[in-house]
């Protein structure tokens, strides 16, 4: 590890869609400054946000032919970051290049490797089929969170805080009493984890989703890869009916402090109802931002009282055995 984040990883950088065909797109990535563009055949490429010349940001620039032309004096630079042309100057000097990053497209994101060079390889990013398979239907949604990436993932890791953040949305106040049966193992880089809970109050959102009405039982089964990608599906049901829910979240680090998170959330019911994949994008931004409302207030405090240490509890055990991983990676 190198400062703060992981180094010789694949990270996500966005969704496919918020990448534009023919314009720049830019975005901080563990603390460097980054400018997207596309090729003329959809390819993304990835850059240092500046030119060589006069560090202007290269965000700012044009688009042209899967090149990229700063807007300050007109020098253009390749998707490998080598400049090949500056107006009114037929000799290019040797040191007008800048840094290039290793990029995929995957399952409607853009991942960036963030590290050394050459010792990447694309069969380590995570696959997400959900979002191309006609037996399941959802959305990506991206969040800007003024908290640090790993604050997400403990909240993530641990399930129950459903009873109390959540309570309104997808948990329930039955649940926090609940003993739940807890499963945590750690293969090779991988934290692996399954949470069962029996005869609960379902939360108002599940009761809208699954049609419930009574009590029901959860199952969440979790994995959390490295760098900070957290995968959870989710099993609600009772003796007449089951859905299940899979949720994808990558988080990356922006700065120390700062975050980019994303939502992938996808269904196995009723997945032709549009309306239903509507209303979800309005219910499950609801359930981000009483996560991101906790965890921007945990960094405030943080921020403002230097170095703290947590108490652990019971429920913490996959949040150490990520942190147990994350100090050997």
């Amino acid at each position: 590890m190198t400062g703060e984040f992981l180094q010789n990883q694949w990270y996500a950088a966005a969704l496919s869609k918020e990448v534009p065909e023919k314009e720049p797109f830019a975005r901080k990535i563990c603390g460097e400054d980054i400018v997207f563009f596309r090729k003329p055949k959809g390819e993304v490429s990835a850059l240092e946000d500046r030119c060589a010349h006069r560090h202007a940001p290269l965000s700012l620039g044009l688009v042209e032919n899967g090149s990229i032309r700063c807007q300050y004096h007109g020098m253009l630079f390749d998707g490998n970051g080598q400049c090949v042309e500056v107006p009114g100057q037929e000799k290019i000097p040797s040191g007008a290049r800048i840094k290039s990053y290793p990029v995929a497209e995957q399952d409607g994101w853009v991942w960036i490797w963030i590290g050394k060079n050459g010792s990447q390889s694309v069969s380590t990013i995570p696959s997400f089929p959900y979002f191309d398979t006609a037996k399941w239907a959802g959305f990506q949604k991206y969040f800007h969170v003024q908290g640090a990436a790993q604050l997400f993932v403990d909240n993530l890791l641990d399930l129950s805080h459903l009873a109390f953040t959540h309570k309104s949305s997808i948990g329930s106040t039955s649940s926090a009493v609940a003993e739940p049966d807890m499963e945590v193992s750690v293969e090779g880089d991988l934290v692996r984890g399954r949470r069962y809970i029996y005869n609960v109050e379902p939360g108002p959102l599940i009761v809208k989703w699954g049609g419930f009405a009574g009590q029901i039982d959860r199952c969440s089964d979790y994995i959390w890869r490295p760098p900070s990608v957290v995968e959870i599906e989710s099993k609600f049901s009772d003796p007449t009916n089951k859905i299940t829910i899979m949720v994808i979240n990558p988080i990356t680090p922006e700065t120390d402090v700062t975050a980019h998170f994303w939502i992938g959330w996808s269904r196995d019911f009723d997945i032709d109802d549009e309306e239903l994949t509507k209303s979800a994008i309005v219910d499950n931004t609801r359930v981000i931002m009483e996560d991101v409302v906790m965890i921007e207030g945990q960094q405030r405090v943080i921020s403002s009282r230097g170095s703290l240490q947590p108490v652990a509890i019971k429920a913490d055990r996959a949040v150490m055995a990520v942190q147990n991983v994350i100090k050997r990676l």
